[in-house]
């Protein structure tokens, strides 16, 4: 990867993932982290018409008591019957249930297959963004049948949700924490190390500031932090983890940080040890920034990094919907600031389909 790399010397198993897709016989595989062709086949429906035929015989030369034997219920074999008697074994074929979906106009399955191949967006965000954006409303199950149909269905498997926890308004606590190092690639043979800092609210998720920086010291951290005060005002409670420069280094002695913070009486919360859950709203943050940034941009230069990152701030706090939040922006929850994109203007991977889509869409 030649962005902003993470040190692979430290977690030699990481895998980096790529947005790609496959072409195959009658199907586009898109996505391929959990994707698969339709599991609706000819084969099995043939083997539920052979197992529907043969209860329907046994029951006709055996006796009804010998079809129940086979684990049928007695209605399903009574309508069995019934329906084969009318229209022999093409009546044993399954019939759909409730009222025929409807289908989604042909341009916007095309405009939905093309931003999920950009993306990767699930059904729900996907749905969020083109009803927020005012392109086409969308329910998330209309969009799920779309993508099962394309072969594009994620694993059904629910993950189990860790504790959680939400301040009840903005600046009340504000998460902090160092991510790296990184690498910005100067050339073929020259890395420059870098760290980067970042600071998010809890209750709105809103981004205060994210900083890159040379070196992880408490100077240039807290004249960032100093700033980032300026602009958004104090919270009451910052909360960090239990590396430097962030702890005491011996017991009641405070560093640089904790003095600072004593004095600007902040509170300063510190996660417990190998619990990295409990600083969650920043640590999920990291996900998002390497998915979306460090994963897809090429920085040769600090300073072009730190544009990169800034650029990325303001979509992250005002452009881009957060689930959640119920689909809104963290400026919306923050400071009310309205979310007044339309289209897929400002979105970073898919500005350049503005023209495209306006193309797209009927008169």
């Amino acid at each position: 990867m030649d962005a902003l790399q993470p040190d692979h010397r430290k977690d030699p198993h990481r895998r980096l993932l790529r947005h790609t897709y496959q072409e195959g016989p009658g199907f586009l595989f898109l996505a391929t982290r959990g994707g698969r062709p339709p599991t609706e086949s000819a084969e099995l429906d043939l083997d539920r018409v052979r197992y529907r035929a043969r209860c329907v015989r046994i029951a006709r030369d055996e006796g009804v008591a010998a079809a129940l034997a086979m684990g049928v219920s007695r209605a399903s074999l009574h309508r069995w019957r019934v329906r084969y008697a009318q229209g022999g074994l093409a009546a044993l074929l399954e019939e759909p249930r409730g009222p025929a979906p409807t289908r989604l106009p042909a341009w916007v399955e095309q405009a939905v297959t093309v931003v999920r191949l950009l993306t990767y967006w699930n059904s729900k965000r996907l749905a969020a963004e083109f009803t927020r954006r005012e392109i086409y409303p969308l329910d998330h199950h209309a969009v799920d049948r779309l993508l099962v149909g394309l072969g594009t269905a994620r694993p059904s498997q629910r993950r189990e949700r860790g504790p959680a926890y939400e301040r009840g308004r903005p600046n009340e606590l504000w998460h902090i924490d160092i991510k790296g190092p990184f690498f910005v690639r100067r050339s073929a043979h020259d890395y420059e190390k870098t760290w980067i800092v970042g600071l998010v609210d809890d209750h709105s998720r809103f981004l205060i500031g994210l900083r890159i920086l040379p070196r992880p010291q408490a100077g240039p951290i807290l004249a960032w932090l100093d700033d980032c005060l300026e602009l958004c005002g104090t919270p009451l409670e910052l909360m960090s983890d239990n590396g430097s420069p962030f702890v005491t280094w011996m017991p009641g002695v405070l560093t640089l940080f904790g003095r600072t913070l004593e004095e600007l009486r902040v509170r300063h919360l510190r996660t417990q040890v190998n619990s990295p859950w409990t600083n969650g709203k920043i640590e999920r943050f990291w996900g998002v920034l390497q998915s979306e940034v460090l994963d897809r941009e090429v920085f040769r230069t600090i300073d072009a990094a730190a544009d990169g990152l800034a650029r990325f701030a303001a979509y992250y706090n005002y452009d881009r919907l957060h689930g959640e939040l119920d689909w809104h922006t963290p400026a919306e929850r923050f400071d009310g600031t309205p979310f007044t994109a339309r289209g897929f203007e400002r979105v970073p991977t898919l500005d350049h389909l503005q023209g495209w889509l306006a193309a797209l869409m009927p008169a």
